[in-house]
């Protein structure tokens, strides 16, 4: 029989189960309205790296080159060097994948449609080049820069694009801020320092080979999709951790000399950071670029290896019993993050992005290797070759965060 006291305890215990589960539901609402806000938030931030560029109805930035009087249109990481020219010629018809025309490069006669894939190369003026490659230009090597500067992280975080017509070009740098004083009326003008310096954009070629079977090339129905991505990530990852590391081999010839911004001569810095049991370091790197004028709605991306977001997505709050997730704040968590392999364990960078200039040469070369392969292994060999180069414009607009450990 069920006496008083055990209705008591039942009752209890229901109302103890209660409270725990709205407590829980409480705690679950409240982080769902912050992960709600920060989204809000990021919406409202300033784009300074879309992810595909392709925005035609923003008019670009542009320059003027001294020694050439001709235009230069400097792209946004959302804006498209496609549809700028094809805006710019007006051209009606379909323009073939990158990948539809390399099939037809390596094919070549063997390829089932052959002649409509040759008529295709004379109607976009692929022409043999004097090393006797194939030399792509125009529209579908805008296409193909547009691909490339997608998969880029550096450009999905707000690189600026500088189509380059020559092999150089020669630009301003802010070396330091403008110095301001009051004038009395007749009084002397202080003399100040020098605030501009100049760089140079000077192309440096990268080299991707892919190679493959003659009969897989001729077997494989999504032989277009497959070279055309494996081509476009082999050079953006080079391309991304040339800009963003450097290069030891052969640095003479490879973009900002081998340098890479994160060995970039004036930049801000955050060391010593150890195993992050918090977002301090960012607030520490959002700070140092602050104090050197950068306004907040400028600061971009953090790019910084999977690792670190691995080790900071695990962190919890550290309260007793709670798994909840540590939330970084407001600013921190509307600061887009992009993770690369390109980027060291040990060292993430943030900056106003927009300082670093991403040139490249409006042609691409593609070479296809049949004598090299042929002959033991039946095998092509396709050959791209991108002109690239990086150059920072204002160095304290960067700030690396140094010394990351895990424990």
């Amino acid at each position: 029989m069920t006496t008083i006291t055990d209705i008591a305890e039942i009752l209890d215990g229901q109302a103890k189960a209660v409270t725990e589960f709205k407590n829980a539901h409480t705690t679950r609402v409240n982080a769902l309205e912050e992960q709600v806000k920060q989204i809000a938030m990021k919406a409202q931030r300033p784009n300074f790296g879309g992810s595909n560029p392709g925005s035609p109805n923003v008019a670009p930035a542009v320059w003027i080159d001294p020694r050439t009087k001709s235009r230069i249109d400097v792209l946004s990481a959302d804006q498209s060097l496609l549809q700028r020219e094809v805006a710019a010629t007006e051209h009606k018809g379909d323009i073939p994948s990158m990948g539809r025309v390399l099939r037809g490069l390596a094919l070549g006669g063997a390829a089932d449609d052959a002649r409509e894939l040759e008529a295709e190369r004379k109607a976009l003026n692929i022409g043999n080049d004097p090393q006797g490659g194939y030399s792509v230009q125009g529209m579908l090597s805008s296409a193909w820069i547009d691909k490339l500067r997608a998969a880029m992280v550096l450009t999905r975080a707000g690189a600026q694009t500088v189509p380059m017509d020559a092999g150089e070009l020669l630009m301003l740098k802010l070396t330091g801020d403008p110095t301001v004083s009051w004038h009395a009326e007749n009084g002397s003008v202080p003399d100040t320092d020098a605030t501009f310096g100049q760089v140079r954009l000077a192309a440096k070629t990268c080299v991707a080979l892919v190679k493959l079977s003659i009969e897989l090339a001729q077997d494989s129905s999504n032989i277009e999709a497959i070279l055309e991505r494996a081509l476009i990530q082999a050079l953006a990852n080079a391309i991304d951790s040339a800009g963003l590391v450097g290069v030891t081999t052969n640095a003479a010839v490879a973009p900002m000399t081998g340098a890479g911004v994160l060995n970039l001569s004036g930049r801000n810095t955050v060391t010593s950071i150890g195993t992050p049991v918090a977002w301090d370091f960012a607030i520490d790197g959002m700070y140092e670029l602050l104090a050197d004028n950068v306004p907040m709605a400028n600061i971009g991306a953090l790019v910084a290896n999977p690792v670190l977001w691995k080790h900071m997505a695990k962190l919890k709050t550290g309260l007793a019993d709670d798994n909840t997730p540590l939330m970084p704040p407001s600013e921190v968590s509307s600061m887009p993050k992009l993770w690369t392999t390109a980027a060291p364990t040990g060292t993430a960078m943030i900056a106003d992005w927009r300082d670093l200039m991403f040139g490249v040469r409006k042609n691409i070369t593609i070479d296809v290797l049949r004598q090299t392969f042929l002959g033991s292994n039946l095998q092509i060999g396709i050959l791209a070759h991108a002109r690239v180069d990086f150059a920072a414009v204002r160095s304290e607009s960067f700030c690396s965060l140094e010394d990351i450990t895990y424990a």
